[in-house]
């Protein structure tokens, strides 16, 4: 029975196998079936066709359009603009920064010196700056080719204007359009963004200005950001840089992980190094958002936008923004307004540094020449200084009269710490000495010392600018260490007429300080060496007088 159930199953299968490999009616053919294209109809069978104006568009909703996987680039055109600050070039793809050559600020002294290129080689590593569209549901592509309204705009000595008009129209019915107006005598660019909807259904996108930066080092620098250039390794500032309702932030890419975003109170945003600053200025804080991103460990991504625009047909959207692209000049910045000024930034010496460097800048006004300048303050400082410096040697010379009565009180007293204390004291009151007086002066032009290094290392006025013979970069350290040696047999003049307590440590450290400051200074910037010679010999010559007059 059994066996008789198997055959008829078996034979029940191959007579359905059989049906179907011979007598079923075949299906159509499906899309994944076909391994080659369909043929194209004739023409007859075109003409037989509805004709495409009888033909009634389909009613579907609004959804977004995804990016497609593969974007052909086509080559996009060099549009120029020139003015007495800059050169600039932009590509017609993508409406692009492609270059903006800074005239009057040479990447190097010398023969060979050319303008620096704030968009390849001191902000970023090229095409720094373009447009994108978030969240839209029609197709866009950083690589979309525009059209401009010219492809050449040259501007004047005078407060002249004029603008690029860039226009992308998709095949959805939008129209973007990016008006860029640059003025003669700034660095300054207004942008206006504007997306007007000629479809019949509703379109949605939102606009955002970005920039590509990158963080330049040099093999060598320990790590440091390179003076863009100087041709010398130097201090590093973080890369981002913006004002979030008047706070200054300053983030170092490290810090992302991996972006960071500030949607309230945006005043400006931008991308910065020791020198140059490229900055984003909303017209209206309210509803626009920062975002801060991480690429690589050497680069970043700063993204500016404002609300979505929602476009019904027949309607457009706009948005407004201003561009700062050029030199952390104190003058410059501050003259620009939008508190871009709070971009050059010194840290806690900043309330110290800046009237240092705004007295710099007005002596060199009359003077020509920044070491000249840095002389001039430096005997100002001395004169501001000269009491409290007054007070510090008398007391010196006052403690060197009590020293064989110290050296017989720390005798007396070598086993009991406390009691020398007292008598010490004590000694003090009766030849009214204030042993801290001798260290007032030091203390006081402590904040000095570092406001001005901060000045020097990190003001664009000063970059590159010469003294006299050997010197011809006062940010750039001596090329033949003159100047440090200069410094420090100064230092040990001025330590061999001062008068010493007679304490055999600090006669030591005494000493060695000038060893040690001479070694320091091999490497500071020449102006700061400048500064700190020009001390010492005041000093000396004070010391001299002090001397004089104590008989």
């Amino acid at each position: 029975m059994e066996k008789r159930a198997l055959l008829a199953v078996i034979i029940s299968l191959i007579i359905l196998v059989i049906w179907q490999e011979y007598f079923a009616p075949r299906p159509p053919e499906t899309g994944k079936e076909k391994t080659m294209p369909e043929k194209a109809p004739a023409k007859e069978e075109l003409s037989k066709g509805t004709p495409l104006a009888e033909k009634k568009p389909e009613t579907v909703p609004v959804t977004p359009t995804p990016a497609p996987r593969e974007i052909k680039v086509q080559p996009g055109r060099d549009i120029t603009v020139e003015t007495p600050l800059y050169a600039a070039v932009f590509d017609t793809r993508g409406a692009r920064l492609k270059s903006w050559k800074v005239k009057k600020y040479l990447d190097k002294i010398g023969e060979g010196a050319k303008p620096m290129d704030l968009a390849t080689e001191a902000l970023s590593g090229g095409y720094p700056f373009g447009l994108e569209i978030a969240e839209a549901n029609f197709p866009f592509s950083p690589d979309s080719l525009f059209q401009v309204n010219v492809h050449t705009l040259k501007l004047g000595s005078d407060k002249s204007k004029g603008d690029l008009l860039f226009t992308w129209n998709s095949p959805d019915g939008l129209r973007l359009t990016q008006q860029m107006i640059f003025y003669a005598d700034s660095y300054r660019i207004d942008i206006h963004l504007q997306m007007a909807n000629f479809s019949s259904r509703s379109l949605e996108g939102r606009p955002l200005l970005a920039w590509a930066g990158k963080i330049f080092t040099t093999p060598g620098s320990g790590g440091m950001a390179c003076f863009p250039g100087s041709g010398s390794a130097g201090p590093s500032v973080p890369p981002f840089t913006a004002l979030i309702k008047k706070d200054l932030q300053e983030i170092e890419i490290n810090n992302l992980k991996p972006e960071k975003r500030f949607s309230k109170n945006v005043q400006w945003g931008g991308f910065q190094d020791i020198y140059f600053l490229a900055a984003l200025i909303p017209k209206k804080s309210e509803g626009t958002e920062l975002v801060l991103k991480k690429v690589s460990d050497t680069g970043g991504d700063l993204r500016m936008g404002g609300p979505k625009a929602s476009l019904d047909p027949g309607t457009q959207f706009s948005q407004s923004y201003t561009m700062y692209l050029g030199p952390k000049d104190l003058d410059i910045l501050k003259a620009f307004g939008e508190d871009l000024d709070r971009a050059l930034d010194f840290g806690w010496f900043d309330v110290v540094a800046k009237p240092m460097l705004y007295a710099l800048k007005f002596f060199n006004h009359y003077t020509g020449n920044y070491g000249l300048a840095i002389i001039i303050l430096t005997v100002i400082i001395k004169i501001l200084f000269w009491w409290p410096t007054h007070i510090s040697y008398k007391s010196m010379k006052e403690m060197k009269k009590i020293q064989p009565e110290m050296t017989k009180l720390r005798e007396k007293f070598k086993d009991d710490r406390e009691k020398l204390n007292k008598e010490v004291m004590e000694l003090y009151r009766r030849y009214k000495i204030n042993p801290m007086s001798g260290c007032l002066p030091i203390a006081i032009q402590i904040p000095i010392f570092f406001a001005l290094y901060k000045v020097l290392l990190y003001s664009i006025e000063i970059r590159h600018a010469p003294f006299y013979w050997w010197i011809q970069d006062l940010s750039a350290q001596d090329p033949y260490y003159i100047s440090p040696i200069l410094m420090g047999v100064s230092m040990f003049i001025q330590q061999w007429l001062t008068p010493t307590t007679g304490d055999p440590t600090q006669a030591k450290m005494m000493l060695i300080m000038p060893v040690i400051f001479t070694f320091m200074f091999l490497t500071f910037p020449t102006g700061l060496v400048l500064y700190w010679l020009f001390n010492n010999l005041l000093s000396i010559g004070q010391q001299i007088y002090i001397n004089k007059q104590a008989g």
